[in-house]
Formats: C-alpha cells, sequence, structure tokens
C-alpha cells in the first residue's frame, strides 16, 4: 500500500501532483501539509504534529494525533512512523522540497530511515524525484519521464558502480562522497537501466529543468 504524506514546505504547482491515485492509498499530514491536501480538495486519513506550522485549528472531521512541540521526532518522522504502522510499504512525500534548509535535509535522512524500515520513501516536487537504493535495481524509462538521472553516494563511498541501458555508462567505479562522478546522466535509445553496486547506499536523483 502506497502512503502519501503531505509536509508543510512550499507546493508551487499543485496540478502537477493530480498524477497520483490518493484515493487508492492512504493520505497522512505532517502538520501544516493538511493545508496542502485541502488545497487539492483530498480529505486527509490523518492527521499528526504538534501545531507550530499551521495557524489554523486541525479539522475535526479527520483523525489527528497531537504531539508537544519538545519532541525527539520531527513530525514528517511521525508521519513515516504512522504510515509504516498501518502497512505503507512505499511513501511519497509532498511538500518535502524546497523552503527551510535544514528540514529538507533531514528529508533525506528519513530516506535512509526508510530502507532500514524495509520501504522505501520518494521525495517528489514539480521538477524532481528523489529516493535511495541499498540493492541493485533498475530504472524504467517509461515510469519515470524526466530529462536528467543522477546517482550521488549517501553516508559513504559506493564500492563496483556500473551503469547500463544510460547514454553514459560506468563499470566497477567507486562513487566517492568527496566527487561528482555520476550526474546528468539521461535516457537514450534503451527503456530500461540496470545500475548495480556491491556496497553503499545511493541517491537516485531525476529532475527537469
Amino acid at each position: 500500500m502506497r502512503g502519501y504524506i503531505f509536509c508543510s514546505g512550499p507546493i508551487r504547482d499543485y496540478e502537477a501532483f493530480r498524477k497520483f491515485s490518493f484515493d487508492e492509498g492512504k493520505v497522512i499530514c505532517a502538520d501544516g501539509g493538511f493545508l496542502h491536501a485541502r488545497r487539492m480538495g483530498i480529505r486527509p486519513d490523518m492527521i499528526l504534529g504538534d501545531c507550530d506550522s499551521c495557524e489554523e485549528v486541525y479539522p475535526q472531521d479527520v483523525p489527528t494525533q497531537i504531539f508537544p512541540a519538545h519532541k525527539d521526532f520531527t513530525d514528517t518522522n511521525l508521519a513515516i512512523d504512522y504510515a509504516i504502522s498501518i502497512g505503507c510499504d512505499e511513501v511519497i512525500l509532498l511538500g518535502g522540497i524546497g523552503g527551510r534548509i535544514d528540514h529538507e535535509f533531514s528529508h533525506f535522512c528519513l530516506l535512509q530511515y526508510g530502507l532500514s524500515k524495509g520501504i522505501r520513501i520518494f521525495l517528489v516536487d514539480e521538477k524532481n524525484e528523489i529516493w535511495m537504493e541499498n540493492k541493485p535495481f533498475e530504472l524504467h524509462k517509461c515510469a519515470h519521464n524526466r530529462k536528467y538521472v543522477s546517482f550521488f553516494p549517501y553516508g559513504g563511498d559506493v564500492q563496483d558502480f556500473s551503469v547500463k541501458g544510460l547514454l553514459y555508462t560506468a563499470e566497477h567505479m567507486t562513487l566517492r562522497c568527496d566527487r561528482v562522478q555520476a550526474s546528468s546522466n539521461a535516457f537514450g535509445e534503451e527503456e530500461t537501466a540496470q545500475i548495480s553496486f556491491s556496497s553503499g547506499t545511493v541517491l537516485v536523483v531525476l529532475s527537469d529543468d
């Protein structure tokens, strides 16, 4: 089951998210993220937070979990834990890119947190899709219709990194944290790309101009 989590960060184009089937998953709002859901005409299944990023009172017709402002976990982290607890095996974070840089970087950390819990978390906005992989994977051109494909090591070097099926290929290279070595690749004629590596975590970024 897919979970959709609305965060409190900026969303500039709601129409870009109409492609998602919100009624086929669970919609969870992290604090002020419920304002985004409301602007899209979506009724959340749950709102979690400490009420510090929203000046409005949470709607009374939606289940809520209220937490103290002084706590150990962010509202988004709490929303992810809730999604996992109700059986979500994939999570889309909306409104998680842009705004405060500390919030944005915390969401990158949560991508890896998802891997540790056995789920994949995607950060999505109008121009980007971002997630992490810790084992070999494939990319399908038809499923990821973005102009650029970039790979970065996260939390340490990535060993034996190989790419096939994109314009620029690589074999058994080391992706190092102090270098930019696999940025701005793209699909060519091939419909599927294979990415393999023996150890490490790869941050995948698909982007448009």
